[in-house]
């Protein structure tokens, strides 16, 4: 049976001749025209005709599939940035270094929580935003740029932007389940992951990235983009020293990321015990309170440079003691505080529970494990009991360290 014909396209390709040939000059000869056939089989060795369906548009039209990146080299950029991340937490934050979010896998313990995030610091907040928008608009962050990379749309090979760049990052949430998102590559045909699939994007290894839409150069003939072509003609004039700089900045976030160096510590751990500064009549009676927690400074030095760490400490734990009169359902919160001595830190958390139980008691809650870093060497906390908004009296505690 014949085969099923389908349209055919022209598209114009430009000249070999540089980038600077116009045709229809003298000396310059015009642009060939390259015959695409859209819903046409495919004819391989042989001469027979085979259907593509599913296949990149280019390979369906006879043309080279787009230079989808190695799962391998996709892991190398993710701990370069993961590196880069740890590095300036460190340096920003103290130890340990955690990595920053966008920068490499971003994992945290809930336990280990600290209260100083990296939206606390100016250089890892604009660490972050650099690699939102470099991966936004060159299409790499600097882990990709190492590794020769780049994040580009399906239907044109050009950086995503920062709205897709965003929403493709939150979508990571569907990969990191049981990380088969992130093993996807190795087996799917185009190398994506469910991120990739859902906001129709794909990663290049090339050196070659085609510019974003608001820089791309209007009217060339040069730069055909897919199904012709995934690359640029040539690389970009940026490149070359963006690369130099990531692959500087993946070093030294590399070398601050390790745990290596001195340390000092003088902490120790204590059992805080704090006194009610009156009766609580409510339904939960709160008579006492203790906060375990570390005490002390503890430093760690990485290159020359020290900062504070919270590394091998343990986090603090409090404890309310409650002699409860009612086992009605109502809206409870345990809540302590702490205020360095001259009240320029101040930290209240806040933990909601149930009632229920009537009679002696005690509840427990761990707070994030740099909760009385900080607060220097006078300090106090209070506990109390919330209920339907209304708070009990403190059971206040003070502690000067020697």
């Amino acid at each position: 049976m014949a085969p099923s014909m389908g349209y055919r396209k022209s598209i114009r390709q430009g000249p070999p001749a540089g980038p600077f040939a116009r045709p229809g000059h003298p000396g310059e000869s015009a642009p060939a025209e390259v015959a695409v056939c859209h819903d046409c089989p495919m004819t391989v060795a042989g001469g027979a005709q085979v259907e593509t369906p599913g296949a990149w548009p280019s390979v369906q039209h006879g043309l080279p599939g787009p230079p989808v990146a190695a799962w391998g080299r996709r892991v190398i950029a993710s701990l370069l940035d993961g590196a880069l991340g740890s590095g300036v937490a460190f340096l920003a934050l103290g130890a340990p270094a955690s990595s920053l979010p966008f920068l490499g896998a971003w994992f945290s313990d809930s336990q280990y929580t600290e209260v100083t995030t990296w939206t606390n610091s100016g250089w890892a907040v604009g660490t972050v935003l650099a690699a939102v928008v470099m991966q936004a608009y060159l299409g790499a962050t600097p882990g990709k740029l190492v590794m020769g990379l780049a994040v580009v749309r399906t239907a044109d090979a050009r950086p995503i932007g920062l709205l897709r760049t965003v929403v493709r990052y939150v979508l990571h949430i569907l990969d990191a389940i049981f990380l088969i998102g992130f093993l996807r590559p190795l087996w799917n045909a185009d190398r994506q992951t469910f991120a990739d699939s859902l906001m129709s994007t794909v990663v290049l290894q090339t050196r070659r990235p085609r510019a974003h839409r608001w820089f791309a150069s209007p009217g060339s003939s040069f730069d055909a983009g897919p199904p012709v072509s995934w690359e640029a003609p040539s690389a970009p004039s940026w490149l070359p020293i963006a690369t130099t700089l990531s692959v500087l900045a993946c070093a030294a976030g590399a070398l601050f990321s390790l745990p290596f160096g001195s340390s000092q510590s003088t902490t120790q751990r204590l059992d805080l015990t704090c006194l009610m500064t009156s009766t609580d009549p409510g339904p939960f009676g709160l008579t006492g309170g203790t906060v375990t927690a570390d005490v002390g400074d503890s430093t760690q030095t990485r290159l020359g440079v020290t900062r504070r760490s919270t590394a091998g400490g343990q986090a603090p734990v409090a404890t309310w003691q409650l002699s409860a009169t009612s086992d009605a359902p109502v809206d409870e919160t345990l809540r302590v505080s702490f205020t360095s001595a001259d009240g320029a830190v101040a930290r209240t958390y806040d933990f909601p529970t149930l009632g229920g139980v009537v009679g002696t008691t005690s509840a427990s809650w761990t707070l994030p494990v740099d909760a009385v870093v900080d607060l220097g060497s006078s300090w106090r906390w209070s506990q109390s009991v919330v209920v339907d908004g209304v708070e009990s009296p403190a059971c206040i505690g003070s502690i000067t360290l020697g």
